[in-house]
């Protein structure tokens, strides 16, 4: 039986039952608080309930689960709080994503928590996303003798799919003008369907099959997916070009490049369950069990497919190999994004 998942406002006390260090946990009587930096309904949140609702039961004692959502620069705010908060006892959990974990992200939003800090147990790997641009924009999108094509964006931070437009203007002299702020990918998307924005970066199945469904989008790239060291296309997008592809050859200055390079690997970050730092080794292997084991449940497997179907699952190892890659990523590195955002006003207020 699957326990209730209750949502709840971010004022609610994180419960804080000790843990013995040596012992193996007993979650029995007890409730997990899971924290989500991001607005219900959206990709992080489907998946984050999806899975909270199976991982409870394959934890030790069954225990009960609260969720809650809290806004506010990309993630960032929640990731602050909980890092601050949170009890390292197994009772305090997050559901994270790339931009809370992307170095240009973190400095410019003044996070206060180390990403290497925390104790991953597992997620997904970022899908591949397709930049959507309405069909009566795409030609504008070449010419800059016309006016800008508008790109949304969540938040006031570039997320990965958001990097393919940014290196498209950058390299390929798209014709863009940003617009930031949107709260979240769901009311992003109703911007688009309204004709608020042109363009903007989708990669839930969900979402690719509504914009698809309708006829009026064209897909003009996409980020592709690494397999086995090599990127690779995803199928929903039909012959839509990998952005490393366009860009390939074009870039000269090594800065450049490895800004580039930091710019794909962050897009690789998908979705991830952690702990708060120090959490007992007993307790996060406890959570590493129930993670594999509600990747077997089939129940788990049929209520996420009718979400995402074709998301990579990431391991704690994935996870915490990429994560720290991007620790090491270099000031100069960030400043190159930073200044190439100011350059095309992405953070000009509209």
């Amino acid at each position: 039986m699957v326990r209730c998942v209750i949502s709840a406002g971010f004022g609610l006390a994180l419960l804080a039952v000790p843990a013995a260090a040596e012992e193996a946990p007993s979650f029995a009587g007890k409730t997990i608080t899971m924290t989500i930096g991001f607005g219900a309904g959206g990709s992080v949140d489907l998946y984050g309930r999806t899975l909270g609702r199976y991982l409870v039961e394959h934890l030790p004692g069954h225990p009960y689960l609260i969720v809650i959502n809290q806004l506010g620069a990309g993630g960032v705010v929640a990731l602050n709080s909980w890092a601050a908060k949170a009890e390292p006892n197994g009772l305090a959990i997050t559901i994270g994503a790339e931009s809370q974990t992307d170095p240009d992200a973190i400095f410019r939003t003044q996070a206060k928590y180390e990403t290497t800090s925390f104790n991953y147990v597992g997620g997904l790997t970022a899908y591949s996303q397709g930049l959507f641009v309405a069909k009566d924009a795409v030609a504008r999108l070449y010419d800059k003798s016309q006016k800008p094509v508008i790109m949304g964006l969540v938040g006031s931070t570039l997320r990965s799919g958001n990097y393919q437009v940014l290196w498209g203007a950058k390299v390929l002299g798209w014709n863009v003008k940003w617009v930031r702020g949107y709260p979240s990918t769901s009311e992003l998307r109703q911007a688009l369907e309204r004709g608020e924005i042109e363009m903007s970066t989708f990669g839930a199945s969900r979402d690719i099959k509504g914009l698809i469904d309708s006829c009026n989008f064209k897909v003009v790239s996409q980020g592709g997916t690494v397999k086995d060291g090599q990127r690779v296309p995803r199928s929903a997008f039909g012959d839509a070009p990998i952005l490393a592809t366009l860009v390939k050859g074009k870039i000269t200055d090594p800065l450049a490049q490895k800004a580039f390079d930091y710019t794909e690997n962050v897009s690789q970050v998908g979705m991830w369950l952690a702990l708060p730092p120090k959490t007992p080794q007993p307790i996060v292997a406890a959570y590493v069990k129930a993670f594999d084991d509600t990747l077997k449940d089939p129940d788990y497997q049929a209520d996420f497919a009718k979400i995402d179907p074709d998301s990579p699952v990431a391991s704690k190892a994935d996870i915490e190999a990429l994560i720290g890659k991007l620790a090491k990523v270099s000031p100069e590195t960030v400043e190159y994004i930073q200044d190439e955002m100011k350059r095309q006003d992405v953070d000009k207020t509209n």
